[in-house]
């Protein structure tokens, strides 16, 4: 891993999915800190530089959306990935032009390229 890695923050409530994305997420210039809901991705905003956040829409402690206007307000400049099983595009292009709607499911190579595109 490298001095400075690109820290994704990944909030997802299933385990599996959650373990699954974080695994295949990390390579020698990435680290995945991965929280399951809401209240952990803010302490972990607070504790940490983060690159990326990537966030599920249903958390079982509120919305993915307040998590990231929370940290978009920390951080204008934040890429977001917003994941839902629904049509939310405009609702995640309303957070600015920084947030990315990502509609479940999808496919790795999707996933991939957009966090790749956000990593530069």
């Amino acid at each position: 891993m490298t001095a400075n890695p690109f820290v994704i923050l990944y909030v997802e409530d299933n385990d599996l999915i959650r373990e699954s994305f974080a695994e295949l997420l990390t390579t020698a210039d990435r680290r995945v800190v991965c929280v399951a809901d809401g209240a952990g991705a803010r302490e972990a905003l607070r504790a940490q530089k983060v690159n990326l956040l990537m966030t599920d829409i249903n958390l079982p402690d509120g919305s993915g959306l307040d998590v990231a206007r929370e940290a978009l307000q920390q951080d204008p400049k934040l890429p977001v990935i917003v994941c839902s099983g629904q049509d939310l595009r405009d609702i995640v292009l309303s957070l600015g032009p920084t947030a990315h709607p990502l509609r479940k499911p999808f496919e790795l190579d999707e996933l991939e390229a957009l966090v790749e595109r956000l990593a530069q």
